[in-house]
């Protein structure tokens, strides 16, 4: 049974692209449709593009678990506030000194019944070791292709596509009694986890248990360096190893307020593009 409605995201996502020339559809897929059923579920993946030359690429993307709306929900608004920054002064001017990969609502089935796999009964953030098996993930594979080098940044090197500085996927924890995250990253990468977590902290209480999941954890930081494999092939694991990139998995606790974790969320993003934009 429906529990919310994705046509009101894509309605809400491609509103806020026709406000502002910055935002472009990165990637879409018509349909999303399995042997399991015939409902079509046309995917986007949002870009946004900075007026600065040179900018870092921050990576977003939510509701890979259905049963984890407010990531979906701070996704989308995040993309309202960079349509029409006027209207949405949260961030000033931190946010344009970017440019960023939106990827909204991964799994509308489950987002529209609240469950946590996809129409054929898969954990889509554990299906990333083969992500061409559903069309979820082959969809996330393909955007992270589809990231275009802004007209403003010199070619000369001969990159084909900007690399992602920093991704944060937006997730949800129904058992936990705090915010938390992971972080999975290569040794050589610098930690920011810590950073996040102190920023989200006033506005959200953080689980300090000593284990999650069988993990430690460290004020509300769970490290994942190189190549562990517990949990699997998440998009975490994904981006670590392809794309050579940091990745932030942040949980928010479900037994708090719907607006109040969507702040964590934004916060959480806030935290990490303050170290990007002012770095020590």
């Amino acid at each position: 049974m429906k529990v919310r409605s994705y046509q009101d995201v894509l309605d809400r996502i491609l509103t806020a692209i026709g406000k502002s020339p910055h935002l472009t559809i990165c990637h879409h897929s018509n349909s999303t449709t399995t042997p399991s059923s015939s409902l079509p579920y046309p995917l986007y993946c949002i870009q946004y593009t900075s007026k600065q030359p040179n900018s870092s690429l921050i990576y977003i993307s939510a509701g890979i678990h259905g049963d984890e709306p407010a990531g979906v929900e701070c996704a989308i608004r995040l993309i309202e506030q960079l349509s029409d920054k006027k209207r949405y002064k949260y961030w000033d001017s931190l946010l344009d000194r970017f440019n960023w990969m939106i990827s909204p609502c991964d799994n509308p089935y489950g987002y529209e019944r609240n469950i946590r796999e996809n129409a054929d009964g898969l954990d889509l953030n554990r299906m990333f070791e083969t992500p061409q098996h559903t069309k979820e993930t082959e969809f996330i594979a393909d955007s992270l292709n589809h990231i275009s080098i802004p007209k403003h940044i010199s070619r000369e090197k001969g990159s084909k596509r900007l690399a992602i500085t920093v991704a944060l996927d937006l997730h949800e924890d129904m058992d936990s009694d705090g915010f938390y995250l992971w972080e999975r990253r290569r040794s050589y990468h610098t930690p920011i986890g810590d950073v996040i977590v102190n920023k989200v902290n006033t506005v959200c209480s953080i689980n300090r248990t000593s284990k999650i999941e069988g993990h430690y954890n460290q004020n509300g930081v769970i490290t994942l360096l190189d190549q562990i494999t517990s949990k699997g092939w998440t998009r975490g694991r994904y981006l670590a190893e392809y794309e050579d990139t940091s990745c932030l998995i942040l949980e928010t606790p479900t037994w708090v307020d719907w607006n109040s974790r969507i702040k964590a969320h934004m916060m959480a993003i806030q935290a990490a593009i303050d170290m990007f934009a002012n770095p020590m």
